[in-house]
């Protein structure tokens, strides 16, 4: 028979003692500290961006869905006398997108500015006001898209079809700026 070899008594006494992983040692929570404070950092930061951003995306929903609701409204005369105020024929018919205000049978827009829709016989004109720089810049190169189509930034030319940023951001410099989009359709 073998006889068992015998083992070296340092080797019994580590056998007899588990080993306990202690944790983090402070550095290295230290680090973990560090790399999270970066992460939520960054989280701040860039959803206050986003905030903005959303605000100008609904506003451009906002102002597509007025023009569609708009266009429904279109008789075989078209939108009434030039000047005629559709915006009591928008909400009568539920032609206002939920998110925007109405008091007193007037629209305002997400910056508080007021926004009409009005008859330009053959077509309409919707105007939205106090509309902070980015988002003007940003409404103004994003909806009139074709020739049927005219922006006009503030107190400037109207400019059919597509707007430039270099038009817009010239057009857009005050703090508020209002923006008119005319359909001929």
């Amino acid at each position: 028979m073998n006889p068992k070899p015998k083992e070296d008594p340092q080797m019994q006494t580590a056998k007899k003692r588990p080993h306990h992983q202690q944790g983090f040692v402070s550095i290295e929570a230290v680090i973990v500290l560090i790399i999270v404070a970066i992460g939520i950092g960054l989280a701040v930061s860039r959803g206050a961006g986003l905030f903005g951003s959303s605000n100008i995306s609904e506003e451009q929903g906002n102002i597509a869905a007025l023009t569609t609701n708009t266009r429904a409204l279109k008789g075989s005369n078209g939108y009434g006398t030039s000047g005629t105020n559709l915006v009591t024929s928008l909400i009568a018919v539920n032609g206002v997108p939920k998110n925007m205000s109405v008091v007193s049978g007037v629209l305002y827009n997400v910056y508080g500015g007021s926004v009409t829709v009005t008859s330009t016989g053959m077509g309409f004109a919707i105007t939205s006001s106090a509309l902070p720089k980015d988002a003007c810049i940003a409404l103004a190169t994003r909806v009139a898209k074709n020739q049927y189509e005219q922006t006009k930034i503030n107190s400037g030319t109207a400019t059919t079809a597509e707007v430039t940023t270099a038009a817009a951001t010239t057009g857009c410099s005050a703090a508020t700026n209002t923006i008119t989009w005319t359909v001929n359709s």
